[in-house]
């Protein structure tokens, strides 16, 4: 291109940003509702409202610190009955205590999920259910080999599933 090709360019685009300039500024903006600062307080019918749209209820901070305490004892109630048997038919399930030694053995064929249930009526672990997820999340699901491994009650998922993939 040219010097007087350049010139010319430069020209047009001095003379475009100009326009635009002259534009925005000396033309009013319409004012949409979100550039509006409108100062609104909100009261109660606007709360109930947006809480019965979102199918939600407001309670009273005293009523509130009631349920919490209702639920709390309920949570500790709950605690006692699983500690304490109901019947002879339970007694066969006696307290071991914290290092008791467990031999587990696993057989071709079985799944994580059984060894999880297995351990949990042991008493080696509190939740099945965890464990299990605990194993395939880190993938020690597919490392798990038949035999027989000693476990002891309190060991961590992480301890179990190094004990089983050895």
């Amino acid at each position: 291109m040219s010097k007087t090709g350049f010139r010319a360019f430069a020209a047009g685009m001095i003379l475009s940003t100009s326009v635009l300039a002259a534009t925005y500024f000396l033309f009013e903006k319409e004012k949409k509702a979100e550039d509006v600062d409108v100062k609104r307080e909100v009261g109660e019918t606007d709360i109930s409202s947006y809480l019965n749209k979102n199918d939600q209820i407001a309670v009273a901070k005293k009523e509130y610190d009631e349920l919490v305490g209702y639920k709390e004892t309920a949570i500790k109630l709950k605690a006692e009955q699983e500690k304490q048997p109901s019947d002879g038919s339970n007694q066969e399930k006696e307290e071991k205590p914290p290092s008791a030694k467990y031999k587990l053995t696993i057989s071709d064929g079985m799944s994580t999920g059984d060894v999880s249930n297995i351990l949990e009526q042991e008493g080696i672990i509190n939740s099945a259910s965890d464990l299990n997820a605990y194993l395939i999340e880190a993938n020690y699901h597919t490392k798990i080999r038949s035999g027989s491994y000693e476990l002891s009650r309190g060991m961590s998922f992480r301890e179990i599933a190094n004990v089983l993939t050895k």
